[in-house]
């Protein structure tokens, strides 16, 4: 092992968590008891998915026992009150209506009430924002009657989102001030066969430079087990070569991955995963590589490529698509190796740490902290930028390169316009929310994470708006400056945050 994989990697790692591993990082929602453990490793996986529970816990300042329910933030757009009388009965039944499409169980299995169990104010909260998480349902609620002592019976009712938003393909446009402007096409089914299943199909370009399509399918149950499966492949072209001669870029790459999560715990508010995944890829490439005489030329060869990827996730959050409470956490590793053409072999390190900390029914704040390593023989145009919609949105230095980043944000999101759902004609009913956002970021590049005290991090800040509705998940709109005068504005679908 490299000297940078034996003593950059410990440190990067100490570092991280070190942050992350603060009394005054705690974030996250109520107080939950300790999952059960489905497999082998038993002991340790318990202790550890107990010990992320214990930091949900201790955001809340909890004045008792770490098993004991702690304060119940109040999601967005939910409203749990004609279930107060039932809390703490049995659900002896829970009865889902409206729909048409999406298969009961499919509803049912991604609830952390289950039938027997007690019905707890925290579990409807998570719920009813999961649900509508799930990018399915224009609407989720939940009422409840006795139907015995000490018994209830819990009704869901859900109105799905029209098919046509759905199923039908529709323009994709994303602007960032430094790559400019890209386009092209999204075909996804969303919801495929009504048990959460997603086919996608997209293709994008960005007009003179590149063009990429891929293929994905994902299912959250394969096998009718809690393991989600996922197929990609794709494609991408450089259609336009680098003006300097010598400089290594990827003109041409056809790939495809398989990969498959196991759950280490039976937990749904604090869920533990361990997700794998395997990939083949065929790549042409300009490289500068030495010939026999030792000089150093730039010629294009062709690399088959095998990798394989192991993430640890830990995943409180209330839902997916624009979380106001919870944790993420993960760590992650990925190594590659050449099996024809010119042999590379290298790895790829990264943790990724996010807390949402609610402020009240509709609002958070949210510090994420993200860091990645790539050690090893990797060619320059696997090298890491920064800025862009990802990260440090508002820096621009193309020329900066590094093995080693790390960035860092705190956000402050508010829900400025809650569901709004409508009715149109012969179509069904819309909804659509609306958020504002607030940023500062925060991030740095390296060739060695022994380099980071006395490396410049870059700081912006800058102002957004999210949009949720069936047309995209989530499409996000902001603008952001490094302190000059001249703003950078980005447009783009989906977050990390």
């Amino acid at each position: 092992m490299s000297p940078l994989a034996r003593k950059g990697l410990p440190a990067f790692l100490f570092i991280v968590l070190s942050i992350c591993a603060a009394p005054g990082a705690r974030a996250g929602d109520g107080a939950g008891t300790e999952p059960r453990d489905t497999c082998a490793a038993g002991g340790f996986l318990s202790r550890a998915a107990a010990r992320f529970s214990w930091l949900d816990w201790t955001r809340h300042g909890g004045g008792g026992r770490a098993d004991e329910p702690g304060e119940i933030s109040t999601g967005p757009d939910i409203d749990c009150k004609n279930l107060e009388p039932y809390y703490g009965f049995t659900v002896d039944s829970i009865v889902v209506t409206g729909n048409t499409h999406t298969k009961t169980i499919a509803i049912l299995r991604e609830m952390a009430t289950k039938r027997g169990g007690v019905l707890e104010e925290r579990f409807i909260r998570r719920d009813s924002e999961y649900l509508r998480g799930l990018g399915y349902f224009a609407e989720v609620s939940m009422t409840a009657d006795q139907c015995e002592s000490g018994r209830c019976r819990l009704r869901v009712a859900i109105v799905e989102r029209p098919a046509i938003f759905m199923r039908i393909p529709y323009p994709v446009v994303n602007y960032d001030f430094q790559r400019g402007l890209s386009y092209g096409a999204t075909w996804k089914i969303k919801n495929f066969r009504g048990l959460g299943e997603d086919l996608a199909a997209s293709f994008l370009m960005r007009t003179d430079r590149e063009e990429g399509a891929s293929f994905t399918w994902s299912n959250p149950w394969a096998l009718g087990r809690r393991a989600p499966f996922r197929f990609d492949t794709y494609a991408y072209r450089r259609i336009t070569d680098p003006v300097d001669t010598d400089e290594e870029y990827l003109k041409q790459q056809v790939g495809t991955s398989v990969g498959l999560g196991l759950p280490l715990t039976q937990s749904l508010m604090k869920q533990l995963w361990l997700k794998t995944s395997v990939s083949f890829e065929r790549r042409k490439t300009r490289l500068l590589l030495a010939d026999a005489s030792g000089d150093y030329s730039g010629e294009f060869y062709f690399q088959n490529f095998l990798s394989a990827g192991a993430e640890l996730e830990y995943d409180s959050r209330d839902n997916h698509i624009s979380p106001f409470n919870g944790m993420l956490h993960r760590i992650r590793l990925r190594r590659y190796a050449s099996v024809s053409g010119p042999e590379q072999h290298y790895i790829f390190y990264g943790i990724t740490d996010c807390f949402y900390v609610p402020t009240g029914e509709s609002r958070a704040f949210i510090l994420a902290v993200d860091g990645d390593i790539r050690e090893g023989n990797t060619p320059k145009y696997l090298d890491m930028k920064l800025g862009g919609v990802r990260d440090v949105r508002g820096f621009a230095d193309d020329e900066m390169r590094g093995t080693v980043k790390i960035v860092t944000t705190l956000q402050y999101r508010a829900r400025i316009v809650g569901t709004r759902v409508f009715r149109i004609p012969k179509i069904g009913k819309f909804d659509f929310t609306m958020n504002w956002v607030a940023f500062i970021d925060n991030g740095a590049l390296m060739d060695d994470i022994r380099d980071a005290p006395g490396t410049r991090f870059y700081t912006t800040g800058g102002l957004g708006v999210e949009l949720i509705s069936p047309f995209r998940d989530l499409i996000r709109l902001e603008m952001a400056t490094n302190g000059t005068n001249s703003p950078a504005f980005y447009m783009t679908a989906g977050t990390d945050f």
